[in-house]
């Protein structure tokens, strides 16, 4: 996020806490070194929401947590690749509207798929 210094005063609508802020700190800090030594491990994720996501972890850094999860077909229209080029004999369909993919949206559905997930959204992960 960028601001830009107008010469106006600037009322401030929220402003965390420092004792907030280091906390926050800490529990990023925590994730990040117990998620590294799972990469390329099966889990299920529950995001503080009541979501569960299962996948394979394929990264972390010091914000997201990267979920490979395998994409079926009722799922797909959410996951698809913009630049995938459509291939002829592959899907169900003539495609719609613009796109020559199979469905409404452009190219065959790809079957695996990074989700980046915040790392403060976590609420637990498990080992499968």
């Amino acid at each position: 996020m960028s601001t830009y210094n107008t010469g106006q005063e600037q009322n401030v609508i929220y402003q965390a806490d420092p004792t907030v802020i280091r906390h926050l700190h800490g529990v990023r800090d925590s994730l990040h070194q117990s998620c590294k030594p799972y990469l390329n491990h099966r889990v299920n994720v529950q995001t503080l929401d009541g979501l569960v996501h299962e996948g394979t972890i394929a990264g972390v850094d010091n914000k997201h947590l990267y979920l490979n999860v395998a994409v079926n077909g009722q799922m797909s229209r959410g996951y698809y690749n913009p630049y995938q080029p459509y291939h002829p004999g592959h899907g169900h369909g003539h495609g719609h509207g613009p796109y020559p993919g199979p469905g409404p949206y452009p190219g065959p559905p790809n079957n695996n798929v990074i989700l980046p997930l915040v790392l403060f959204e976590l609420l637990a992960i498990s080992l499968l």
